[in-house]
């Protein structure tokens, strides 16, 4: 009954009578809507079109086989362009054939909400940051992901905001809402042994949102709501506190390639800042570029890692890709054009889908949309370059679904469900095709392939949504920390069925219920 209520919003009398308050929030959970299709003109003409083709194996010749078996074959026949084992691009076309598609279990059940999640550089650890103040470290050599360590963290606040590790994989840094950072070594996870490097702000209350290593791994660069701040290791000093973006939360910051010289910026006024280290001068701090194309705040930016591309995940519900080559002119500064809404307590308005709007001197080279972005700064990011080619785009979602656009289409490709509340932020395994997502509902889930005769042999695959998740309440108390809960997807069919015969059915059948429980109360005192 809590749960109905604070889902479809509904209000149980004393009387038994039963008034649904809103029942729309019965299908909250339902995906957006895109009818319009999304334009490729910018796309096709830029380089990334190409150069995307020609890293997932999708730029060979026509006369290539598409068949794996006849690839296969040719190879050991040596027929084709090469010799020896499959070159690069051709193993990242054959990877993408089986990417993540299927829920295939929970990883960790946490007691709250999971804001962070990441993957060390070789892929054999994975660390993660919840509002129960625990950081994990998991084995994640292999799918099973068994956890090693855990450290309760200092100076907490509301919740652990975000997470980094060092270029060598020995130490990780955190952020909270603190005037801190603090670096730890994945060797020893004692509190004790917590390293505090104060950042000496102004501000009477420092949210520290984003946070990076420099690939040398003697700089850190982080993104708060007064700004951004720059922390030298070597000499343990704060070296840079420009006000950046107007005293605007900067909600997101990184690096463009493994110089380190560029980073970029993202705030809640919706502009992306690029600064150049080698040209900033405290006493006179300009950016060399910006980017404007978003009506709402940046959440999140992810580089593609070759000095040239960016992507930034947004509040107006669309991901942008961007070419740094090609930045805005004009204002220098963007205010929020949406107003009326607060996307950490409102639903998303229809008009973010059905007429989206395109700022004058929008650079951007191709826009994805189709999740939503609610209550968090969820996070979007490539999909790796040495398995997939970074052939997709993929992210979290205020549905609670796993999104995967495909760049060179914009079409979305996989959106897995699974979880009860938003998925903030996501992780593609740097050598395996799987993808962990880090959720509210304060569980870690792994995605990978199943093929269709996978999915529907075992009778107990089709178990439907309500059943699962009773299953999943009754259990969560009692299951251990390594305990691997395997979760089915339903039936796939149309999503407005779904909705109709599901979701609906569910919602009267429970209302019929309490109704008929609150008459027979009735006529028991009569």
């Amino acid at each position: 009954l809590r749960q109905l209520i604070r889902s479809y919003g509904i209000l149980l009398r004393y009387s038994g009578d039963i008034m649904v308050l809103n029942y729309d929030n019965a299908y909250q959970n339902r995906m957006p809507v895109i009818k319009k299709k999304p334009a490729l003109n910018k796309l096709k003409k830029n380089d990334i079109y190409a150069v995307t083709k020609l890293a997932s194996g999708e730029g060979s010749s026509p006369a290539m086989p598409c068949s794996m078996v006849s690839m296969i074959n040719n190879r050991q026949r040596g027929i084709g362009p090469q010799d020896g084992p499959f070159s690069r691009s051709a193993v990242c076309r054959i990877n993408n054939r089986f990417r993540p598609n299927t829920f295939v279990d929970r990883v960790h059940k946490c007691d709250q909400k999971v804001f962070c999640g990441k993957f060390t550089g070789d892929g054999n650890q994975f660390i993660t940051a919840s509002q129960d103040s625990l950081i994990r470290v998991f084995d994640s050599s292999n799918c099973h992901y068994r956890q090693l360590r855990t450290m309760e963290a200092k100076h907490v606040s509301w919740a652990i905001l975000d997470v980094d590790f060092s270029p060598d994989g020995k130490s990780f840094v955190y952020t909270t809402w603190a005037d801190a950072l603090f670096i730890a070594s994945l060797d020893d996870l004692s509190t004790d042994c917590i390293q505090t490097l104060q950042l000496n702000s102004d501000s009477p209350k420092l949210g520290v949102f984003s946070v990076c290593y420099s690939s040398c791994g003697k700089h850190l660069l982080c993104g708060a709501n007064y700004g951004i701040f720059t922390y030298d290791l070597p000499t343990g000093t704060r070296t840079m506190a420009p006000d950046t973006h107007g005293r605007t939360d900067v909600n997101a910051v990184g690096f463009v390639d493994e110089s380190s010289n560029i980073f970029f910026s993202g705030s809640d006024h919706g502009v992306i800042k690029l600064w150049d280290r080698r040209c900033m001068d405290e006493a006179n701090l300009e950016g060399v570029g910006k980017l404007i194309g978003h009506c709402d705040g940046i959440t999140f930016i992810d580089s593609r890692n070759d000095g040239r591309y960016i992507i930034s995940n947004s509040k107006d519900q669309s991901i942008k890709l961007w070419d740094l080559r090609q930045m805005s002119t004009g204002a220098s500064g963007h205010e929020r054009h949406f107003r009326d809404w607060d996307y950490r307590w409102d639903d998303v308005p229809k008009r973010f889908f059905t007429s989206p709007r395109t700022l004058a001197g929008d650079t951007s080279i191709m826009t994805y949309r189709g999740h939503k972005v609610q209550k968090s700064l969820i996070r979007a990011k490539f999909s790796p370059a040495a398995t997939t080619g970074q052939r997709y785009i993929y992210t979290g979602c205020g549905t609670g679904r796993l999104i995967i656009y495909d760049v060179l289409t914009g079409q979305i490709v996989e959106a897995i469900e699974g979880h009860r509340d938003i998925v903030r932020d996501v992780a593609w395994h740097p050598h395996r095709s799987e993808i962990l997502t880090c959720s509210w509902d304060a569980s870690i889930h792994r995605h990978a392939y199943r093929g269709v005769t996978e999915r529907d042999e075992e009778p107990e695959k089709k178990t439907r949504g309500r059943t699962r998740r009773l299953a999943d309440d009754s259990d969560d108390d009692d299951s251990e920390d390594d305990e691997r809960k395997t979760v089915q997807q339903p039936t796939r069919r149309s999503r407005r069925i779904a909705e109709r015969t599901g979701g609906g059915h569910f919602l009267r059948s429970t209302l019929a219920t309490l109704s008929s429980a609150g008459s027979s109360r009735r006529s028991s005192r009569n």
